[in-house]
């Protein structure tokens, strides 16, 4: 993207305003693409970052400022799946704070959609995640093994070892999480602990919470 600059009194260079709609959304996503550089320089895989920054350069000349927020959101989910993969602390932080940074730019912006994370299953599993790495009661290995496996999450829509670990670790948050964004996952921990229909009530509504479905699991 191209951004204008001019020279502060004390000789530091800083971006100026040039009129633009989409010109938080630069500054913002310059400082997300050096911590993306900066991640991926210490693993042996990458994503094609030089690709997506031609892709917001091509969408910004069309003045797609909507497509430009669209594909933002969907870097950082990129970016977001990694992190958990290998289970990165230190960068989990940090995009933590650049999704809420992206979020306040969003509410400046006609039309455009703040990061849920509880509509895109990609922003559950990572709020779930950056929950469990503040728990000072998790260990760090049991994390790395709930998302070594994420594929099998996200491909597969298998989340049997997260609905195992969040009762028999008694974190039910994390199936009130799962349970919020679908009740599929909820069809998948009624069938690991053999609970019929009859038992659980369905409501487009209501959400059944992860107490209640505990309680429902016979002894």
């Amino acid at each position: 993207m191209i951004i204008k600059y001019k020279m502060s009194d004390d000789g530091q260079m800083i971006i100026t305003k040039d009129g633009e709609p989409d010109y938080e959304l630069e500054e913002f996503y310059i400082n997300f693409k050096q911590s993306m550089i900066n991640f991926y320089k210490f693993h042996t895989f990458t994503r094609p970052i030089n690709d997506w920054s031609n892709r917001l350069n091509s969408l910004q000349q069309k003045k797609n400022y909507k497509a430009i927020h669209k594909l933002i959101q969907k870097i950082i989910s990129l970016y977001a799946i990694d992190l958990m993969r290998v289970c990165d602390t230190y960068n989990a932080s940090i995009l933590e704070t650049n999704i809420k940074r992206f979020n306040r730019i969003s509410d400046t912006l006609d039309g455009m959609e703040q990061i849920s994370y509880d509509s895109n299953i990609v922003f559950v599993l990572f709020n779930i995640f950056k929950t469990l790495l503040k728990s000072q009661s998790t260990p760090e290995i049991e994390i790395i093994e709930l998302f070594n496996q994420i594929d099998l999450y996200l491909i597969y829509e298998d989340f049997t070892k997260l609905i195992t670990y969040s009762i028999d670790n008694n974190k039910l948050s994390i199936l009130d999480k799962l349970f919020k964004y679908s009740q599929e996952i909820l069809l998948q921990a009624m069938n690991i602990y053999d609970l019929t229909v009859d038992k659980v009530k369905f409501s487009d509504n209501n959400v059944i919470s992860a107490k209640k479905f505990v309680e429902l699991i016979p002894k």
